[in-house]
This record gives C-alpha cells, structure tokens and sequence, in this order.
C-alpha cells in the first residue's frame, strides 16, 4: 500500500511539473473564467481562479520586463504604455478582446494574445 500511494504521489507531481511548464492557451483561460463565474463567490476559493491569477500576473511580469528591456536597448518597441505607470488592463477589456478572438486564435498562448492587446491598445507613434 505504501508504494501505490508513493506511485500516487509522484504522478501527480509529474503531471504538475508538466503543466507548470507549458503556457495557458487563450482557450484554456477562457474556460477557466467561464468556470469561475459558474461557482459565484465561491469563485474566489477556487484553484481555478488562482491558476488565472497566477498566469496573468506571470504574463504581466513578462511584458513588463520586455518593454523594459526594450526602452534600456533604444530599439524598436513591441508598444508603449504610458511611461512612469504600469500598464493597465480591466478584467472585462481583457474578456472582451479575448472572446472576439477567431477560434484558431484562441489556440495560442495567453501571452501572446495579451502582448497583441497591449500592442493594439498602447500603439508606438
């Protein structure tokens, strides 16, 4: 019995690892917020919630670090937010951008249709 609750446990890690090292898709996030405002309050308890959270303050810091290091190096810029402020998004501007998107598109990264939005919403003059 020992060894089949060791076996438990090292395959839940390993599908944890996993998921920890591949990017949420648009899709993927999608169902997560559908999922979220089905539970209501309880929302705010969920694993679910929390994983969206997590990958969103994670895509955050990453455009945040890119547009830094873009600025430092004098090139070209990816987009420009205001300066002095971080970028800022509401949950609904980013529902709304996120739903309109073809389904082929919600295939992509959630990173990468974030940085379009960002693009699209504080373009470079």
């Amino acid at each position: 019995m020992r060894r089949s609750v060791q076996a438990a446990i090292l395959a839940a890690a390993g599908v944890l690892l996993t998921g920890a090292a591949s990017e949420m898709t648009v899709a993927e996030f999608l169902a997560g917020m559908k999922k979220a405002e089905s539970l209501g309050p309880a929302a705010l308890l969920s694993s679910d919630v929390r994983a969206l959270r997590a990958e969103s303050d994670r895509v955050r810091q990453l455009y945040v670090a890119d547009i830094t290091r873009q600025k430092k190096a004098g090139g070209k810029m990816h987009s420009c937010p205001p300066t002095g402020d971080r970028p800022k998004m509401t949950g609904e501007e980013l529902r709304q951008y996120l739903t309109t998107l073809p389904p082929a598109a919600q295939k992509q990264p959630f990173r990468v249709a974030v940085y379009n939005l960002m693009k699209k919403k504080y373009p470079c003059k």
